[in-house]
Parts: structure tokens; sequence; C-alpha cells
């Protein structure tokens, strides 16, 4: 791995919120194959140690929103703060390799929608 597309990978995935490493990598340049499995990627040892402190101000970043939020539990940022931490949280599981989203949970939220949408068309 070319230490330019390795930056490449780490800072689209950073420009955008974490969205994919697997598209960040194939945008890089990477085989398909290996994109595939971003783990092999996110495990290697420069991989690692580039994320390390990325991933130490991200935590940090984190933490201070959880610690602003008890101050302003009755106000409207509180939001706001929320959907900070959230997506920190995701972020840094994101370039952990660990899983953003419960994929059956989504599906089944999309199977109540499709049910409550149908049973609206036969009333």
């Amino acid at each position: 791995m070319s230490e330019i597309q390795r930056k490449k990978v780490i800072k689209e995935i950073l420009e955008n919120k974490g969205k994919s490493v697997s598209n960040a990598m194939r945008k890089a340049g990477y085989k398909k194959g290996y994109a595939k499995n971003p783990k092999l990627f996110l495990n290697t040892k420069k991989v690692k140690e580039e994320l390390l402190p990325i991933k130490k101000r991200l935590e940090k970043e984190r933490d201070e929103a959880l610690a602003q939020m008890k101050r302003v539990r009755n106000k409207a940022r509180y939001s706001e703060l929320n959907s900070t931490v959230e997506g920190f949280t995701k972020l840094l599981q994101l370039l952990e390799g660990k899983p953003t989203e419960i994929q059956e949970i989504k599906e089944l939220t999309n199977i109540i929608k499709q049910l409550a949408d149908s049973s609206k068309e036969n009333v």
C-alpha cells in the first residue's frame, strides 16, 4: 500500500463523516477485492499509527460534548450535542473497523414501515 493511497483513504473517511471505508479505499485506487474487507486496511500497522492521534482527538471531543450535555439538558442545544456525540461515536467505530449500525434493526424498521404503509392503503 502506498503512503499516498493510505492518506487519501483516511482523508476521504474524515471528510465524508465516515460514510464507508470501502468506498474511500476504492476512490483511492485500491482493488475492489481488498476494498471489500476494510478491516484488513484498518488493522495495518501504518494505518493504526496514523489513526491513533485522530481517534484520541475524536474521543476527547466526544467526551467534552457529553460533559456539556449535562449542563444544557433543558436547552435546545442538547439535541445538537447529542448529534455531535453520535457522529463522533460512529466515526470512531468506523475507524476501529466496527459496525456503525445494526443491520437487522434497520431491516426490521423498514419492514415495520412497509407494513404500516400497506395497512394505510387498505383502510
